[in-house]
């Protein structure tokens, strides 16, 4: 009698840790991450939403047009952090995103972006640090922190969003007739160059 006893007591013992990690887990889990405390707010406006749209335009017709004449030809993107932060907010408005929130502050070499994304129950509180390199004509992004509200990850979450991030990127320029040639992070900017290859 004395061992089931105890055994009850053992197995009663396990249900309450494990209630109480759960509980917190679900606490930390909904708390701001560290990266938020690094960032600056940035004002957005319907302005700056149409200046990154006509620089988007600017660079296909670009390409466009490098590629009916049949040459190579260098093209520039320069981006601000406020158009960047307009555009997000403006598409978040037309509900095209799963986010409650999201702001992106360019620094000196380096991005960091934090964002609500919307998940039943409460929110998920994300924010992330990295850099954008250029490895061999392909656009790679390397995620130096990430974080999930006050959660303690491991280094695989690191690269689980950095893949994640590397793919999202890939599909978007595999259909561009594009090699990029240089990505800068300066000034509040994110400065893309890039060359059209047109193919013999």
């Amino acid at each position: 009698m004395r061992v089931i006893r105890g055994f009850i007591m053992v197995i009663g013992l396990i249900g309450i840790l494990v209630i109480v990690a759960l509980l917190m887990g679900y606490y930390l889990f909904s708390l701001s991450p560290q990266i938020k405390t690094k960032m600056i707010p940035v004002a957005v406006t319907a302005e700056a939403a149409q200046s990154l749209d006509q620089k988007l335009k600017s660079v296909e017709t670009q390409i466009d047009e490098a590629v009916a004449a049949g040459e190579d030809r260098e093209v520039t993107l320069v981006i601000s952090e406020q158009e960047v932060n307009s555009k997000l907010i403006e598409v978040l408005a037309e509900g095209e995103l799963p986010l409650n929130e999201v702001l992106v502050n360019f620094h000196e070499g380096y991005f960091l972006a934090y964002a609500v994304v919307d998940v039943p129950g409460v929110a998920a509180k994300t924010g992330a640090q990295g850099r954008i390199h250029i490895v061999n004509g392909d656009v790679k992004i390397v995620i130096e922190d990430f974080d999930l509200g006050k959660l303690p990850l491991p280094e695989a979450a690191n690269n689980g969003v950095e893949e994640l991030l590397n793919v999202m990127v890939r599909l978007r320029l595999a259909d561009l007739p594009l090699e990029i040639t240089d990505i800068e992070l300066s000034n509040r900017e994110l400065i893309a160059a890039g060359l059209v290859k047109v193919v013999d």
